[in-house]
C-alpha cells in the first residue's frame, strides 16, 4: 500500500471545511455534520453524480465529489434561481453546476498548498453519472469524507495517485 502522505490528509480536511463555507454562503444547503475516514478503505461507492478533477504538482491525487440527487438538484436550483432557462435541459445545467463548484473549491484550496516555486495543476472537472464502486489495488490510496446537509449526503473522495486512474475514475491498468 502507498504510504498516505500527511498533506493529502490535510488538504481532504481543508477541501471538506472549504466545501462547508461555500454551501453556507453560496446556497441554502446547511452542513450539519462531516465524518472522515483516513484508513483501511477498501471501496468507494460513487453515487449516480460524481464531480472529479486531477491535481497535479507535488500532490498528484484526484478528487471526486459525489452527490446525492436531491443535494445536486438543490445546488442547481440556488445557482439558477434567477435565469430563465430550458427544463428539458435540467441535467446538464445539474452536471454544469457540480462541475463548476468542485473547480471553486479546489481552486481555492489549493492556493494553501503551493510551494514555492512549484506549481500545482488542475484538471478540467469532469462529471460521471453512473454510480460505481472501485475497490482499493494495493498500490493505491482512498481518503473520504461524508458531509450530512440539509438536502441530502455528499462525499469527498481523495483518490491516489492520479496516475493509476483514467478521468472516470477506471484503473489505468493492472498493478
Amino acid at each position: 500500500m502507498v504510504q498516505l502522505n500527511p498533506e493529502i490528509r490535510r488538504f481532504l480536511e481543508e477541501v471538506c471545511l472549504r466545501t462547508e463555507q461555500y454551501l453556507g454562503a453560496e446556497t441554502t444547503i446547511e452542513v450539519e455534520k462531516i465524518i472522515y475516514q483516513f484508513k483501511d478503505i477498501q471501496q468507494l461507492q460513487l453515487g449516480q453524480l460524481t464531480s472529479i478533477m486531477a491535481v497535479g504538482g507535488h500532490l498528484k491525487v484526484m478528487f471526486a465529489f459525489s452527490f446525492e440527487h436531491g443535494l445536486a438538484d438543490q445546488l442547481m436550483s440556488d445557482f439558477t434561481q434567477e435565469l430563465d432557462f430550458d427544463e428539458v435541459n435540467t441535467e446538464h445545467y445539474i452536471s454544469q453546476t457540480i462541475a463548476e463548484m468542485i473547480n471553486i473549491i479546489l481552486g481555492n484550496v489549493l492556493a494553501n498548498f503551493e510551494i514555492r516555486g512549484k506549481s500545482i495543476i488542475l484538471s478540467p472537472p469532469v462529471v460521471i453519472s453512473d454510480a460505481k464502486s472501485i475497490y482499493r489495488d494495493k498500490n493505491a490510496i482512498f481518503i473520504s469524507a461524508k458531509l450530512y446537509t440539509s438536502f441530502g449526503e455528499m462525499h469527498v473522495h481523495c483518490i491516489g495517485p492520479k496516475a493509476l486512474f483514467d478521468q472516470e475514475l477506471n484503473y489505468l491498468e493492472a498493478v
